[in-house]
């Protein structure tokens, strides 16, 4: 089983990954999430696994964006809690640090460390933790450090100069997996996400949440896309706790248009350590 995930083996995709599929034979390393989307829709990958939301920073917009414009189902998710340590080559101390790579929201969330403990060193964005220490780890420069997971330590040869130095402990990103199959229809415990859009006409959206109140179906998350092309329209996108039936969408379908069932799959749930 192939399993593509933006960033590399020792991403926070690839721990993702591995949980949502422990038997998984290889992880295809992609640039960018849209890079995982096409290999999912080109079969060259099984699965593909993208983050959606973080608890500190919301929701991560491509993948919304993304989930309109490829048809690829939601087959599965999972929570993982993000501990970010300051890594450097095996010869470097705190006090030879210059400069810190990481990615933007890892950087943003280690900044009260870095404001504290490296005022001077100058920041730098990297499109994945993991590949910021990839790219300390080839420069072999006690000067350079990486802000990212165990994992990237260990797999690039890093050492750990700070642990846990990220503002919030309490840090978790929702992780979800994509196919080409159809959506599931008998899930144990399960979620299930849409997408439509609503006529231009007061109450529409307040008579579409109305649809799953009168049901007593529990909302989990509720995001507003701008449609391209249409300014100042937008796509709705749903998760719910629950399947989605053909009573449900037709009743949907009174008040909202082009509604899409994205997944119904396993809620997952969130592991405190």
């Amino acid at each position: 089983m192939k399993i593509a995930i933006q960033g590399t083996d020792a991403s926070f995709h690839a721990i993702a990954a591995r949980t949502l599929f422990p038997g998984a034979s290889s992880l295809l390393e992609c640039q960018h999430f849209r890079d995982v989307f096409t290999t999912v829709k080109e079969g060259k990958a099984d699965f593909g696994v993208v983050g959606i939301e973080n608890s500190l920073y919301g929701s991560i917009n491509e993948t919304y964006d993304l989930l309109v414009q490829n048809e690829l189902t939601i087959s599965g998710e999972t929570y993982e809690q993000i501990s970010l340590h300051l890594l450097g080559t095996q010869t470097a101390q705190m006090t030879d640090i210059t400069d810190v790579y990481s990615q933007a929201p890892a950087l943003g969330e280690s900044d009260v460390f870095l404001d504290t403990h490296l005022p001077n060193a100058r920041r730098h964005e990297y499109d994945d933790t993991a590949r910021a220490a990839q790219f300390v780890s080839s420069t072999n420069e006690p000067t350079k450090a990486a802000v990212a997971g165990e994992a990237a330590a260990t797999q690039y040869g890093l050492k750990i100069l700070a642990e846990n130095i990220e503002s919030h402990h309490d840090n978790y990103t929702r992780f979800i997996a994509l196919s080409n199959k159809s959506a599931a229809t008998h899930i144990e415990y399960p979620k299930s996400s849409i997408i439509f859009q609503t006529t231009d006409t007061p109450g529409s959206l307040y008579a579409v949440l109305g649809v799953f109140a009168h049901r007593s179906l529990n909302l989990t998350k509720l995001e507003s896309r701008p449609i391209i092309g249409k300014a100042w329209r937008y796509m709705y996108y749903i998760d719910f706790e629950g399947h989605f039936s053909d009573e449900l969408k037709k009743e949907l379908t009174q008040y909202a248009t082009e509604v899409r069932l994205l997944g119904t799959y396993r809620n997952g749930t969130i592991k405190k350590t």
